[in-house]
């Protein structure tokens, strides 16, 4: 992504909203839309592009350091949990393992709804931008999962980060906690607590007017998930999406 073409990222999503952010913000948002070009691209079979998070990115995310914020849908939306909660799935096959068994009403499965990629990974960054050399770092294989309101519009996404190649200065153990580290980024925890798929942080990444949330688990088999979204999504929504994610 060149210089100008991030500039014009920032300064659509700030029309978007019709609210000042912070820098820290915007370039999650740089990432989240890094993320579903990856999508795109795993999805056609094409060469793996830069892509996350967060957090939004992750998000995004979401926060700006990993599951990859999305950009906001134009026009007025009425938050997920103001209408009656699904139980159902619209996609039904496990990601990475994981069952989803709480997905906010009306959403439809993204296009493409799932994509996966392999990206390097250093000390808190996955470089999913194509800015290391997977040949000389760790590992960690991508599983992405989108959602989109009836319109279109992207809403919510799930990623799961799992270490998977490791290096005699990194063990799998390590690379996990640069992932968790990664989705953190420029966030600030609000809450830590247990869930059925691990141990669970609200991360926050507060701009002047609007504050952004997504939720990262880290599970007992070493693999992160990020839970995130459109900065419209209420919180209690993406607590309650990743309450259900439920290990095989």
């Amino acid at each position: 992504m060149t210089d100008s073409h991030a500039d014009e990222l920032g300064t659509l999503f700030k029309e978007d909203f019709a609210l000042p952010v912070t820098d820290a913000f915007i370039a999650g948002v740089h990432r989240g839309v890094r993320r579903r070009r990856t999508m795109r691209a795993v999805a056609g079979g094409g060469a793996v592009l830069a892509t996350a998070g967060v957090a939004a990115l992750v998000f995004t995310l979401v926060g700006p350091g990993g599951s990859a914020p999305l950009p906001a849908a134009t026009g007025p939306i009425a938050a997920a949990s103001s209408t009656p909660p699904s139980t159902v799935d619209p996609i039904s096959e496990l990601l990475d393992g994981y069952r989803v068994t709480f997905v906010p009403a009306g959403l439809e499965a993204g296009s493409p709804a799932n994509g996966s990629a392999t990206y390097p990974v250093s000390k808190d960054t996955l470089h999913n931008d194509g800015s290391a050399p997977a040949t000389e770092h760790p590992t960690a294989a991508v599983a992405d999962r989108m959602y989109v309101l009836p319109n279109g519009a992207n809403w919510l996404n799930i990623s799961v980060l799992r270490p998977e190649r490791t290096t005699a200065g990194a063990d799998r153990e390590q690379v996990t906690e640069w992932l968790a580290g990664w989705a953190l980024k420029g966030t600030k925890v609000t809450e830590t607590y247990q869930l059925p798929a691990g141990r669970a942080q609200l991360a926050a990444a507060k701009g002047s007017e609007v504050t952004a949330h997504h939720v990262v688990i880290t599970a007992p088999d070493g693999a992160v998930i990020i839970v995130g979204g459109n900065g419209n999504v209420p919180v209690a929504d993406l607590k309650a999406v990743a309450a259900g994610l439920l290990p095989r």
